[in-house]
């Protein structure tokens, strides 16, 4: 009868994990999937606060074109800036997101998203562009914030 128990106990310990990885929470999930569309609403509204409001005060983050943000202030400052130049008539859409639990409340979310209206420093109209977001989120005080993020454009007929 020992044996059982440890071989339960053993069992639980390796299937628990592998649950929270492969299932997560649900309302969890959909809480993750929510923060794609509040960031697309706050992209279009070009309200940078309810942006940055997004991310961890500590949000280490690399743009698609490559500038190292490490702090939320930074991030804020950086959109903000962007956003009275190539991007103050762009809408950007995010088409899909996929989450992966890592543990109950740390999870890996592939975005991937599509801006029209950006434009070059002389004013000149940008193709649409598309790309994919991968954002470390984590549950902090019961609200889950993006802690780090990589963004990368997809390439045409790769």
């Amino acid at each position: 009868m020992k044996k059982i128990s440890i071989l339960l106990i053993v069992l639980i310990l390796i299937v628990l994990p592998v649950a929270v990885q492969t299932k997560g929470n649900a309302k969890d999930q959909e809480a993750i999937k929510n923060i794609a569309l509040k960031w697309q609403d706050a992209w279009n509204q070009h309200d940078m606060k309810a942006l940055a409001a997004l991310v961890a005060e500590d949000i280490d983050l690399i743009t698609v074109g490559g500038t190292w943000l490490k702090s939320r202030k930074e991030f804020e400052e950086n959109h903000a800036k962007s956003h009275e130049t190539m991007f103050k008539e762009s809408v950007l859409t995010m088409k899909n997101t996929e989450v992966k639990f890592i543990k109950s409340d740390v999870a890996v979310a592939h975005v991937e998203w599509s801006v029209i209206g950006v434009k070059d420093p002389d004013g000149t109209p940008r193709q649409q562009q598309q790309g994919i977001f991968t954002w470390v989120v984590e549950k902090r005080k019961g609200k889950w914030l993006i802690i780090a993020a990589q963004n990368t454009f997809q390439r045409a007929n790769v």
